[in-house]
């Protein structure tokens, strides 16, 4: 297989050593790539597939996820939420907006696309379309094994994903809670989709700990629904009742997927290893959201991976203290608002419906300007 054109140094010369390699190109990979190669770091980020791919993923980033980048991708931005339409067993719903945008709407092959041009013309390297199979701890550093070829570095980040390769040849995240969740991108009629004009659309109360939402895209939608691992077989049906619940429609495209939860304390680094993202388990319970805690993660790991390289040396232990002090928060807020938000789901939805403070709460949340919520 030949090598890839980022495979290559700017003198010509093919390049296997890197100070940093990245396997997963998603938000956390690309992400760190491009804070890496703004440090002047030799970076090598490894995706499985060809870029652009299409990613099963509501593709909605926040405007609090929107705020961490200083960038700026309305080239890639299909649609801008101003309000929720806030649905109960799809029986009663309410709809309420804001004057600020809340989500900006993408498909993530474009959205992981930008982040990865980004990433390169900060100085990573891209190798696409090949697989990272394993990984070997080595007295300099780490290789990485590959079907083109060992790729060897001093610090290794695992983006690769809920049950990534990384994770799992290092014994990481073994008892990590998991959930799942169906999506469909979906083709609906003209009015249809014009109803969600400006809107994203949230169910609650069908399942235990579960939800199912609608983002509308430039011509279709993206739906799905989630919930825990163990009522996997609910989820199915709950899809198929969301589908009914807008009309006449046609299936593009039906993916599943886990949802690690990661908990405070469970590893995500060892060694000169560590984990972001999803691979880490930084999904907020109650929404879902993922993106910004990649993006984030890789935001915290990036000066600790420079500084351990400057003082030459592969602590990076640093990491996961600043995701407990600076993630877990949130998560676990969020979690317990999921618990008690299940118990008796009709009553909060009234609350929401009726409150117009308490839906100031939630804009505050998405707009990042409190972490109550999200």
């Amino acid at each position: 297989m030949p090598l890839s054109p980022g495979h290559w140094s700017k003198r010509g010369a093919p390049v296997s050593s890197y100070d940093v390699i990245i396997v997963g190109a998603g938000p956390a990979g690309a992400t760190l790539g491009y804070e890496l190669g703004r440090r002047g770091l030799t970076v090598l980020i490894l995706e499985k597939e060809k870029i652009p791919r299409y990613k099963p993923c509501a593709g909605g980033i926040t405007s609090r996820a929107l705020s961490l980048l200083d960038f700026d991708i309305s080239a890639v931005t299909e649609r801008i939420a101003y309000g929720v339409r806030i649905m109960y067993q799809f029986s009663d719903e309410c709809t309420k907006r804001h004057t600020e945008p809340l989500v900006y709407l993408v498909m993530r092959s474009k959205f992981d696309h930008l982040l990865v041009q980004k990433a390169q013309e900060a100085g990573a390297s891209l190798v696409d379309g090949v697989r990272a199979d394993e990984l070997e701890i080595t007295a300099s550093g780490v290789k990485v094994m590959t079907p083109e070829g060992p790729f060897t570095a001093k610090v290794i980040a695992g983006a690769d994903g809920a049950k990534g390769m990384v994770a799992k040849r290092l014994g990481l995240m073994r008892d990590v809670e998991l959930g799942i969740a169906i999506e469909a991108e979906v083709s609906v009629t003209q009015d249809e989709l014009a109803d969600w004009d400006s809107l994203i659309g949230l169910d609650y109360g069908q399942i235990p700990d579960g939800y199912a939402w609608v983002f509308p895209k430039k011509d279709h939608l993206s739906v799905g629904v989630g919930g825990p691992v163990h009522l996997s077989k609910r989820l199915k049906p709950y899809l198929e009742r969301l589908l009914q619940h807008l009309g006449k429609y046609d299936i593009i495209d039906l993916t599943g997927h886990l949802m690690p939860l990661r908990r405070r304390g469970m590893a995500i680094q060892r060694g000169n290893v560590l984990l972001l993202g999803d691979a880490a388990g930084l999904i907020h319970p109650l929404t879902g959201e993922g993106i910004y805690y990649a993006i984030r993660s890789a935001q915290l790991a990036a000066p600790v991976i420079a500084d351990a390289l400057h003082a030459d040396t592969v602590n990076l232990k640093d990491y996961q203290q600043a995701v407990d002090s600076q993630l877990m928060h949130g998560l676990e807020e969020g979690r317990a608002i999921l618990k008690i938000f299940s118990q008796s789901p009709r009553f909060y939805f009234d609350l929401v419906k009726r409150s117009d403070i308490v839906w100031m709460h939630i804009c505050q949340a998405l707009l990042g300007a409190r972490p109550v919520f999200v």
